[in-house]
């Protein structure tokens, strides 16, 4: 039937499965093209709100007036303009303004989490878990350091709330801490380590943690978005990995425990490297590993002084990443990943501005402690 239709038609066999191929395809490709103008059209809204809110204080051409002036009042209005809820009252109190401005980034994310598509509102919930485990952290140093837990740095975030703050406040010692943190989220980072006395141990479990629970809502992701937050992720979980390393060789971590302390290989640094550089009997040997990657730039940069920060330099290199990220996929979900990234180095910016205003420091030394945008 199906011959003698071609042949009434008079059309070859050969053509019509050409012809039927090549439609194929064509909607193929149109199914592509849809999927990608559909993520388009879902962060056309958050984009925009993301481009009016901007990172302003990761920008030279936006600190270095500011640095320069050493004007408190300059400062603090143009903290202002930018969106920063800063109240005109207290800004004598260096410890009340850190505290609002750390304040108005969690809000603000809070709020870039409002409008963005749904398939990647769990990536921005996990993503706020650092600042969760920022206010445990510093619980824990204060313990450390056996000083009274002070709730003027503390704030509450999303599982750490008024509540859990409170009986933080409480804790004697590490042990009390993790029973307090039992029952939240973070309770599985801590559990098991009731018995631990040490702080390095206990800050990289909650490290850990956050990193376990972002892979996990990376690998959810199903979009067109997926390629470049794993592209992200890969770098992100190195750079995790060498500041690790390099705190334990500085801080003398026993081997074993520093290996355990290792995360999953990301995207450059494969595991026999990291495990050769935790082997290493100084920074200097563990540098050496880094050649022939793209970090291999930070054994020029290193420094036996105690200026040196290596967290700088990497974070510096994140900021880079989402820069880049941002420029290649400015219409989906590249303006969200540098926002996130780049409002964590603002907070550290601003600070640095307002407290080394205050303290005299002058703009030389608060440029050294930034972390900015390389110059287009």
């Amino acid at each position: 039937m199906l011959e003698g239709l071609i042949d009434s038609l008079g059309l070859p066999l050969f053509v019509l499965i050409v012809v039927g191929v090549s439609l194929l395809i064509v909607v193929i490709l149109l199914m592509s093209y849809f999927k990608v103008l559909i993520s388009i059209t879902d962060f056309t809204f958050p984009n925009a709100k993301l481009r009016a809110m901007g990172n302003p204080f990761v920008k030279e051409e936006v600190l270095r007036p500011l640095m320069d002036s050493g004007n408190l009042n300059e400062i603090y209005s143009k903290i202002r303009e930018e969106n920063y809820a800063l109240p005109k009252e207290d800004t004598e109190d260096i410890y009340a303004v850190e505290r609002k401005l750390e304040e108005e980034v969690i809000g603000s994310i809070k709020k870039v989490y409002m409008s963005v598509p749904t398939n990647v509102k769990p990536f921005i919930t996990t993503w706020m878990m650092k600042y969760d485990i920022k206010m445990v952290k510093r619980a824990m140093k204060g313990i450390s350091s056996e000083r009274e837990i002070s709730t003027k740095n503390l704030l509450p975030v999303r599982i750490v709330d008024e509540e859990v703050l409170e009986e933080m406040k409480s804790a004697r010692n590490l042990q009390e801490l993790t029973t307090i943190l039992k029952d939240t989220e973070l309770g599985d980072a801590l559990k098991g380590k009731e018995k631990v006395e040490s702080f390095f141990e206990m800050d990289i479990e909650l490290d850990r943690y956050l990193y376990e629970n972002i892979r996990r809502e990376v690998n959810k992701i199903e979009s067109e978005e997926r390629a470049t937050v794993r592209y992200f992720f890969g770098t992100y979980s190195d750079i995790l990995n060498l500041k690790i390393v390099f705190r334990g060789l500085r801080e003398g971590i026993e081997r074993d425990t520093l290996k355990r302390s290792l995360l999953p290989p990301g995207r450059e640094l494969e595991e026999w490297k990291i495990e050769n550089m935790v082997e290493s009997t100084s920074m200097d040997e563990a540098f050496i590993e880094l050649e022939g990657t793209s970090y291999d730039d930070l054994r020029g940069a290193k420094s036996s002084s105690s200026d040196f920060d290596i967290e700088k330099n990497l974070d510096k290199k994140l900021l880079r990443l989402v820069c880049e990220i941002y420029s290649q996929n400015i219409l989906t979900i590249g303006p969200l990943l540098k926002y996130l990234v780049a409002k964590e180095m603002e907070l550290r910016n601003l600070k640095i501005l307002v407290r080394g205003t205050k303290e005299g420091m002058g703009p030389k030394k608060m440029e050294e402690l930034m972390i900015m945008e390389d110059p287009i």
